[in-house]
């Protein structure tokens, strides 16, 4: 695996808000200062956003997963947007690319992503 390529693809990658990453869904792992920011965002405190979506995770308190996550369960299933794009995750953050790199997710949902696809496919031709 090539992780200064896979950095250097993540530094140019723009998430076009799709929603087709948020649809797989996958282990959504939050530390406790993503879990901070989106509880403020989506104006919730902190126990009661952890009551309405997350679960701790039992061998590290500090880390939560959100519950529902196929599709994510802050898609706005009607407009198919993220709903927390502005505060979203690392996890997020860091799709396709450096997630990737870290093997926290597969090929599979790499490709699910069509800027990503776009991106392989012109570095693949040796467009950039």
């Amino acid at each position: 695996m090539d992780v200064p390529l896979l950095e250097k693809l993540q530094s140019k990658f723009e998430c076009n808000q799709c929603g087709q990453c948020c649809v797989v869904g996958g282990d959504m792992l939050l530390s406790h200062d993503d879990v901070l920011r989106i509880a403020s965002d989506l104006n919730y405190d902190f126990d009661g956003f952890v009551d309405c979506y997350l679960e701790r995770v039992p061998a590290d308190p500090d880390y939560f997963l959100v519950r529902d996550v196929m599709p994510c369960a802050f898609l706005d299933k009607l407009h198919m947007r993220c709903q927390i794009q502005s505060c979203k995750p690392l996890a997020c953050r860091d799709y396709p690319f450096v997630l990737y790199a870290r093997g926290e997710c597969n090929i599979d949902a790499v490709l699910t992503c069509p800027v990503a696809v776009k991106m392989l496919e012109d570095h693949l031709k040796g467009v950039e």
